[in-house]
């Protein structure tokens, strides 16, 4: 926010403000209302929902939301610039259940697992650091148990990597704080503030990305993770755990209920198998349990001395699970005492 981080974009004034939404649509080649729609559209609100809009801006976004909420919905919107809010209450005069309030979206907010949802559209990038995870913990406490956080803003990329024309671009309109955003792997900054469940949706050539992650139960008593190799997300991965594409995440907490949590890429699934081992193995350390087809000698050893669980089966996850469900509620037992 210009007056708190100078070296920052996001807080816009005078003629940028004025004319913020046209300056959107110049910018995207007129391409910011079909994006922004689908992106909202993606969120899959319900007519009941309480929704908090970080950054909230002109309101542009807030009017899109609440055509999905019933009259018993309701929209909060913050925002710092008094003149993004003049606009805000024009173009959301007709919707009696939203309103807007003038905060800092650095600062703890008055609200207290209030929403289901909170979005924040390419505001997060124009912070420092250590100010972002501010924000992220503010969200963590505005939001129900399970509600979802939606971020809307760049991807990872490398900034070296893109195209000398998109360099210029991205440069020449963005702040110092962006090009340090971009690197950041956000899936698990969130995954340490308690976020699991991440689904993401890519545009604009994936430099910009909808990432959606849920607010976890505060309450990790004997809940345990479990990890099951796949490549088509439906079936267990029928040769050797560390060959797989993905490794699925569940979550349970009684044994009988399982949650899918995450869908991790297995970045090592084409390395020879005696070196990627080890490296697999740390990708599902946080895991107490794995089903899987195979797994070496070697490997079922290390797991084991680590604690971890192991089931060998085949074909259906979802079979899998409840084959395993009698099995696992026995090993919470044992993991209690």
């Amino acid at each position: 926010m210009g007056s708190y981080y100078p070296e920052s974009k996001v807080e816009i004034n005078g003629f940028m403000a004025r004319y913020y939404d046209a300056l959107l649509n110049i910018a995207t080649f007129g391409r910011y209302s079909t994006f922004i729609k689908k992106s909202i559209e993606l969120m899959e609100i319900k007519p009941e929902d309480r929704i908090l809009d970080l950054g909230t801006g002109t309101g542009r976004n807030a009017c899109l939301m609440t055509e999905y909420l019933s009259k018993n919905g309701k929209l909060i919107g913050v925002d710092i610039s008094r003149e993004m809010i003049s606009q805000f209450k024009k173009k959301c005069a007709n919707y009696p259940n939203v309103k807007i309030i003038r905060a800092r979206v650095d600062k703890s907010l008055p609200f207290k697992e209030k929403f289901d949802r909170v979005f924040i559209a390419f505001v997060l990038h124009g912070f420092p650091q250590d100010i972002r995870t501010l924000i992220v913990k503010n969200v963590f406490e505005t939001l129900k148990s399970n509600g979802n956080f939606f971020i809307l803003d760049y991807n990872e990329f490398s900034y070296k990597k893109m195209p000398l024309y998109l360099r210029i671009l991205f440069k020449g309109i963005e702040c110092p704080y962006a090009f340090d955003f971009i690197e950041r792997d956000w899936k698990q900054i969130l995954a340490d503030y308690n976020f699991t469940g991440f689904e993401q949706y890519l545009f604009f050539k994936g430099y910009v990305r909808l990432l959606k992650a849920e607010k976890s139960d505060v309450n990790k008593e004997n809940m345990i993770r479990i990890a099951i190799p796949t490549n088509d997300g439906i079936n267990i991965f029928p040769k050797m755990l560390g060959m797989a594409k993905e490794i699925f995440i569940y979550e349970t907490k009684n044994g009988t209920q399982f949650k899918l949590i995450e869908k991790r890429n297995n970045p090592f699934a084409e390395k020879m198998q005696h070196l990627k081992t080890l490296d697999v193995y740390d990708l599902i350390n946080d895991c107490s349990v794995i089903i899987s087809a195979h797994i070496g000698k070697k490997g079922v050893k290390r797991l084991q001395e680590r604690g971890m669980k192991l089931f060998f089966l085949n074909g259906s996850i979802q079979e899998a699970l409840i084959e395993v469900k009698k099995k696992i509620l026995d090993f919470l037992k044992l993991m209690k005492n």
